[in-house]
């Protein structure tokens, strides 16, 4: 265990001392204030109620969820596995007193944390951010529902990541990686359109299942139901992503 703790720090070390990395915990912050100066034009400057105070951190958490944060998973997802065999670097990690197993679960333990620690900078900037609109009567309510909606939206980005990593298995290089990965994620989303029957199939479908969590009708069947699916789909792919890392040649 202390062996796949240290390892854990280490793939987290790694991913932070990479300038996108920190580029997108950057625009996790302040993605709060970027939006400001339109929310605040559309309430007070156009006289259009635009997004309420309360509403101001679901609004930030589902541009996380559908855009931010799935991207920085695929670039970095796609660096550690993908990037790290194609430039022989993985060989360093290997000749490591680690099995693959703890390997590979450190990567993605890395990569969890960095999630969580995103969200985490984008309920903080959000919270924040809200001080500056017009104040609505229920605020603390509000922002005690932001505060569950941030902490549950982790579950299918952690998922998502599962299936990112199981992905980059068959590639040995980040850019061919990182391309397929954006393709199949935009492809899934549009599919909704198309073919929504099929959907319920894909953690793509999903990334909003936060809004499940929020308001005055909860329906804990139904947050049973897809925790239930999330939860299968993060251990088979998880499963079927060790496997290939397992087996890969170096």
């Amino acid at each position: 265990m202390n062996l796949l703790k240290l390892s854990t720090i280490n793939e987290l070390v790694k991913l932070l001392a990479r300038k996108k990395t920190g580029f997108f915990l950057l625009l996790s912050a302040l993605l709060p204030f970027i939006g400001l100066p339109i929310v605040m034009k559309l309430q007070s400057g156009l006289g259009v109620m635009g997004v309420s105070n309360v509403q101001y951190p679901i609004t930030i958490l589902n541009i996380l969820t559908v855009f931010v944060l799935p991207l920085m998973m695929f670039m970095s997802v796609s660096d550690m596995f993908s990037g790290e065999f194609g430039d022989k670097t993985i060989r360093s990690v290997l000749v490591r007193p680690l099995s693959r197993l703890k390997i590979f679960s450190s990567k993605l333990l890395a990569m969890f944390i960095l999630i969580a620690g995103q969200l985490l900078l984008g309920w903080m900037g959000s919270v924040l951010a809200t001080f500056f609109l017009p104040t609505s009567a229920n605020l603390m309510g509000g922002l005690a529902e932001a505060a569950l909606a941030y902490a549950v939206a982790a579950l299918p980005m952690f998922a998502l990541c599962t299936v990112t990593a199981f992905i980059t298995q068959f590639f040995k290089n980040a850019s061919g990686a990182l391309a397929i990965c954006i393709l199949l994620y935009v492809a899934a989303k549009l599919i909704t359109f198309v073919y929504p029957q099929f959907t319920v199939l894909s953690p793509t479908t999903y990334t909003d299942w936060h809004e499940l969590w929020i308001g005055s009708v909860i329906s804990i069947q139904k947050i049973a139901t897809i925790f239930s699916f999330l939860l299968g789909c993060g251990i088979v792919f998880y499963t079927s992503g060790y496997y290939f890392f397992d087996k890969k040649e170096v």
